[in-house]
């Protein structure tokens, strides 16, 4: 599967960079791709036509489709035909006998071949509305298939993007700690200069070693979850490794026109949109379809029939008759079978209605703890910002004390370690409160590519 070639020079990134909220991502379905940089939308797509999670939910909902066909289907009459060659130890009545008067006693004919064939045409008049509620309940069942494969394409979507954003997560702290290592060893060159001029006690140098030890231990854990995130992404997307290397990855930020919504639209689209809330109330139909089939076996069924019947013989004498009827039934005695099925659909009512009332409680309980999540990255990122200048401020001024001879090593030690928490919180923030957002967009049924391209840019 190859990459789609939406980012062929660096004027084109540009480009789509500036337009992303104006482009119609529809419009580059069916393209293919090329090696090269991959936004998070080509990874969505990607994993959208790859992933089993959304194979599996595409075919139970061609299923179910096929399902609704084959219940209306029972709207149309049956048409079969029969045909048998029966050999018999005695000859028997070639044709049926329908009296005993001398014409018919003329033609009575014995053999012991049978040839006997019938066309036969049937069809329901009435049978107590089963027919109706089994549609209804086929309908109800596409429909539950339908936000099934909803929900698993916005689950999926949700997964690439927090597996995409700890691939930029890790390379952002990876950074931060590689920009203290850096600091670290311009530190440790200036004290062992110092150190040869007899200026400086060798226990400064033994502190910068141990700083930059520590340094490095952190980097080697980043580097290693780093590797992890970039296999987790490219299993999601079915993509060789090479091509999810955080260097393959255009980041993604929060673009100026996302907004976050107030509690009570949110609450409200979610009971419009959410996936899982529709596939309750849907099953919540089918159960009631399925408690009416039951209920209409307690009626009668009449039943229109009809046969065009021929009988022959191996010496080829051949007769043929038709014959029209109503038929009426009604089980007597089922042995406790209708009253079951009928609490059996009862119960499985009531289920869907308590599974109803539990997605609408979870549909709710979600909404409020990702716009939580969303407003608290989004505090925490004006914070950790502010906090970062602020730290650089502090290392620069540690730095000048250090070099003039009137600050002391170990604060500065302690400066750069600080922004470097700083900076790596900062980039583990602000990619929180993306995946709140996403998160967010999830549980009110929100989340499509076009969602994505609305809210998200390009962050380079």
């Amino acid at each position: 599967m190859k990459r789609r070639d939406l980012q062929t020079s660096a004027s084109c990134r540009a480009l789509v960079a500036i337009g992303l909220l104006l482009v119609v991502p529809v419009a580059a379905i069916g393209q293919e791709y090329q090696p090269g940089p991959l936004t998070l939308p080509d990874a969505i797509a990607l994993a959208l036509e790859t992933h089993p999670t959304v194979g599996v939910a595409v075919a139970s909902e061609a299923a179910a489709a096929a399902a609704v066909g084959e219940t209306n289907a029972a709207w149309w009459p049956r048409l079969s035909t029969q045909f048998s060659l029966i050999e018999n130890q005695e000859p028997m009545l070639v044709a049926p006998l329908h009296g005993f008067g001398p014409e018919q006693l003329e033609r009575i004919e014995f053999e012991e071949t049978l040839i006997q064939g019938n066309l036969s045409l049937g069809w329901t008049v009435f049978d107590g509305g089963a027919r109706v509620n089994r549609i209804r309940g086929a309908r109800a069942g596409a429909a539950v298939a339908e936000a099934s494969r909803t929900a698993a394409e916005m689950g999926l979507t949700a997964a690439v993007t927090r597996t995409f954003l700890q691939v930029l997560t890790a390379d952002g702290v990876l950074d931060a700690q590689e920009r203290r290592i850096l600091a670290l060893s311009a530190e440790r060159q200036r004290v062992a200069q110092f150190l040869e001029q007899g200026q400086a006690a060798r226990v400064e140098l033994l502190r910068v070693d141990a700083a930059l030890a520590e340094a490095e231990a952190q980097r080697i854990a980043t580097v290693a979850d780093l590797d992890l995130a970039e296999r987790d992404l490219a299993r999601l997307i079915d993509l060789p490794v090479s091509e999810t290397r955080v260097g393959e990855l255009i980041p993604v930020r929060l673009s100026g026109a996302s907004r976050l919504s107030e509690r009570a639209q949110l609450i409200e689209t979610a009971g419009a949109m959410s996936p899982e809330l529709q596939q309750a109330r849907r099953d919540l139909e089918r159960a009631e379809a399925g408690r009416r089939v039951a209920r209409a076996s307690w009626l009668p069924s009449l039943n229109l029939n009809g046969s065009y019947l021929g009988f022959s013989s191996a010496a080829g004498n051949t007769a043929t008759e038709w014959n029209v009827g109503l038929a009426l039934s009604y089980p007597i005695f089922t042995g406790g079978a209708r009253s079951s099925a009928v609490g059996r659909a009862s119960a499985e009512l009531r289920r869907a209605q308590e599974q109803l009332r539990l997605a609408e409680l979870q549909t709710t309980e979600a909404v409020d703890q990702a716009l939580s999540a969303a407003r608290e990255t989004n505090a925490l990122v004006e914070a950790l910002g502010r906090a970062v200048e602020h730290q650089t401020e502090v290392v620069r001024i540690e730095q000048l004390s250090l070099e003039a001879g009137a600050g002391t090593q170990t604060d500065y030690l302690r400066a750069e370690a600080d922004l470097a928490r700083a900076r790596s919180l900062l980039v583990q923030a602000r990619h929180a409160e993306i995946a709140a957002r996403v998160e967010l967009a999830r549980v009110t049924g929100e989340l499509t590519v076009e969602w994505l391209y609305r809210n998200l840019e390009n962050a380079q």
